[in-house]
């Protein structure tokens, strides 16, 4: 009896040290299991926002979290933009900066020849006054500009016209944006409301329609003749500015010769790619964007520059570099104006993945750092989402008639929180 009553005390207290260690393995589970569950649920009511489009996050380390319709062509806006940077570094280089030349003949005329710079600003025309006359040219008989690097018109499409100078007319020689910054005082006198910039004649003309006491910016792209006009005056009066006389102030244009023209001075603008592409991104421009799209069409398949080029030169590149095999990128234009514009997810997070340096010209938005696009029926989102091991990329691409780019955003940002 006492040997039974020691067995059945011995199997009961077995029994309940197995109920037990069993009761925490459960318990340490739940955790888990319920993690599990939420981040499934915020996987769904994510994917239930996503009509008609495509979300793709990645780990630090370029493992997939979530990948839906990853290789679907979609729409991309402005997102385009990164692309347009990643090729454009890759196929310029990080150092590279724009030219403009500068000629003079046998008569006394001088001859400006454009390549595209989009930082043709009143400054760098500064600096290349300044140039000039430390080569001894003061005197100019005639000023002729040279437009023949890009072929006229470019037509990009989707473009509209706005005041804004980020969608200015895109050219071989564009100055200030082809925009006019002027002021009109309370008594009716006008000015430049930039010091660097003087008056112009056609300024002056333009300025009459500018209520007194106020200020405007006037895009002159509507009128590519008008833009010309401008480059010349410009050019003609911070000349005379800095101390080189133009006796004829008539605006010229020609096709340089190089055999009846000499090259005296080529300047490099200030701004390197690095500088270019801060620009392009914190300001999403539409016209630099354009610039540097065609300068790489040039620069791979010849100039003059084209549209047609561009867009050779970039999807070629980008199925060479990434390995993919052609279709999974359609670019008619470098900014993501056009409609005609296409990209697979899977392109948009393996070009964040390679350039995450692009993360430093990103705003922060919802907890994210978002490169936006927006056109009718289009609301997309690119970037990174910052955690204590590094970088996360993203991609939202929405093609659908709701704008859910925000709640899906903020449910990445969620989903990402959730993974260690």
């Amino acid at each position: 009896m006492i040997i039974c009553e020691i067995k059945h005390q011995f199997v009961k207290s077995h029994i309940s040290k197995v109920i037990c260690f069993f009761t925490m393995i459960s318990l340490c589970a739940l955790p888990c299991m319920g993690q599990s569950q939420s981040k499934k649920a915020v996987e769904e009511r994510m994917m239930r926002l996503v009509i008609n489009g495509s979300v793709v996050l990645l780990d630090e380390e370029g493992n997939t979290l979530i990948s839906h319709r990853a290789d679907d062509l979609f729409i991309p806006a402005s997102i385009i933009k990164i692309v347009t940077s990643a090729v454009a570094f890759d196929l310029l280089g990080e150092d590279y900066r724009f030219k403009t030349e500068l000629f003079v003949n046998e008569h006394g005329d001088a001859a400006v020849r454009g390549w595209g710079d989009p930082y043709l600003v009143s400054e760098e025309i500064e600096l290349i006054a300044k140039a000039l006359i430390s080569k001894d040219v003061t005197n100019i008989r005639k000023l002729y500009l040279d437009h023949s690097n890009f072929t006229e018109p470019i037509n990009v499409p989707g473009i509209s016209q706005t005041a804004n100078p980020y969608n200015a007319l895109n050219g071989a020689l564009v100055v200030n944006f082809n925009s006019l910054n002027l002021r009109r005082c309370a008594l009716g006198e006008v000015s430049s409301a930039e010091e660097v910039t003087p008056l112009t004649p056609l300024a002056l003309a333009k300025a009459s329609n500018i209520r007194r006491g106020s200020e405007r910016r006037i895009n002159l792209s509507a009128n590519p003749k008008e833009c010309r006009r401008y480059a010349g005056e410009l050019f003609a009066a911070i000349f005379e500015k800095t101390g080189i006389t133009v006796q004829e102030r008539s605006v010229n244009q020609i096709k340089i010769d190089d055999t009846k023209w000499n090259l005296v001075y080529t300047h490099l603008n200030t701004n390197d790619m690095a500088a270019i592409n801060t620009g392009l991104q914190k300001y999403s421009n539409n016209f630099i964007a354009n610039q540097l799209f065609l300068t790489v069409g040039a620069v791979k398949k010849g100039y003059p520059a084209t549209l047609e080029k561009g867009k050779a030169a970039f999807e070629e590149h980008i199925s060479s570099h990434l390995k993919i095999p052609p279709g999974q990128l359609v670019m008619e234009e470098g900014s993501g104006l056009s409609r005609n514009n296409k990209v697979t997810a899977n392109i948009m997070i393996r070009i964040l993945r390679e350039r995450q340096e692009l993360a430093e010209l990103l705003p922060e938005k919802r907890g994210a750092l978002a490169k936006s696009g927006t056109l009718t029926g289009v609301s997309n989102y690119a970037g990174y989402i910052q955690t204590e091991k590094g970088l996360r990329p993203y991609v939202i691409m929405l093609n659908q008639s709701s704008p859910n780019r925000d709640r899906v955003l903020d449910l990445l940002v969620q989903y990402s929180g959730m993974v260690d």
